[in-house]
């Protein structure tokens, strides 16, 4: 049994040693930062602004109609009978229930085309990340904004990126 306590500590001294002397390197970035110097984020931002106008303008229409069709439902109620104030009431109705449906189906899709279009863009950042850490010999690159701690020897990596990304 000494033996193999003996045995152990004699093997674990070494690793020990070597741990304490390897200085372990550490590096951050602020990921969204970077994410919107890329060329490609101006392109998404582009890509989504026209998406959003082009929806806000269906909202708008359907908004027009539905006031529209409310001004009449307010002047004509007095003199229709109750088939025909039934019948505009639930006109009204469908049409706020489509707007809204249509609302939420628009914020979805939106979301949807957003991360589709980012996608291609995170995986570039993502790789670019691990080559820069092994070209440089990284332990670890956290991401500035989950950053609990940063020491003032850490490394800024960000130029190291932006160099390997031709961002300037």
């Amino acid at each position: 049994m000494k033996k193999l306590v003996c045995g152990l500590l004699f093997a674990i001294i070494p690793v020990v040693t070597y741990a304490q002397n390897t200085q372990v390197k550490l590096g951050y970035l602020d990921v969204q930062t970077l994410f919107m110097a890329m060329p490609e984020a101006v392109q998404i931002d582009s890509t989504l602004k026209k998406l959003v106008a082009q929806h806000e303008s269906e909202v708008k229409r359907m908004e027009d109609e539905y006031t529209r069709k409310l001004v009449e439902f307010k002047e004509g109620e007095a003199t229709w009978d109750e088939t025909i104030k039934n019948n505009r009431m639930e006109e009204l109705q469908t049409l706020q229930t489509k707007m809204q449906n249509y609302y939420q189906q628009a914020q979805m899709m939106l979301q949807q085309k957003q991360e589709q279009l980012q996608a291609p863009v995170r995986e570039k950042l993502r790789k670019t990340i691990e080559e820069v850490g092994a070209e440089n010999g990284f332990l670890y690159i956290y991401d500035l904004n989950v950053l609990l701690y940063k020491s003032p020897d850490a490394i800024d990596v960000t130029p190291m990126m932006k160099k390997k990304l031709n961002i300037k």
